[in-house]
């Protein structure tokens, strides 16, 4: 029984982190070819910026790198916000400051709370969210090697 009721919760954590993916790249879906494509590339190689470099590390290239000047986002922004978002309740409420409009609740969590073990649990989190992103944003982004006007190519599995 317990078996079961293990499996359930999977499924339900997975169904949860992929309907949260895909509500996230339907947001980025109604931009433009150049924050698509933007995303997409950063989607794709996400998991393996937090293994090389550390969670901590890869959300301040995320913050270092997002622009939110007089409402211009940019795919590093969105990123950081969708996975600040979902990490928002998964440990301590405190991850997201409503009087911040930065997007950048999970850093400082991750700086200024968060214990190691914490931060250890975060990155698997957000490992398991970035395999979800990655692969939405791979079916439904625009791909930044696709030529306007060229047919496409066979892809890789």
């Amino acid at each position: 029984m317990i078996e079961h009721t293990e499996k359930t919760h999977r499924q339900n954590i997975e169904q949860q982190r992929g309907k949260q993916a895909w509500d996230n790249i339907l947001e980025m879906k109604k931009l433009g070819d150049k924050e698509q494509k933007e995303y997409r590339s950063l989607a794709r190689g996400l998991n393996a910026m937090i293994q090389i470099n550390g969670l901590g590390q890869t959300l301040g290239f995320l913050k270092a790198k997002g622009k939110n000047v007089k409402g211009q986002r940019n795919a590093h922004f969105y990123l950081l916000g969708h996975l600040t978002h979902w990490m928002n309740g998964h440990f301590d409420k405190t991850i997201v400051d409503s009087t911040n409009t930065e997007n950048d609740g999970l850093l400082r969590w991750v700086t200024n709370i968060a214990s190691s073990a914490d931060y250890r649990r975060a990155t698997t989190e957000c490992l398991a969210f970035g395999t979800w992103l990655r692969r939405f944003s791979e079916g439904e982004l625009k791909d930044p090697e696709e030529v306007e006007g060229a047919s496409p190519q066979g892809g890789e599995l």
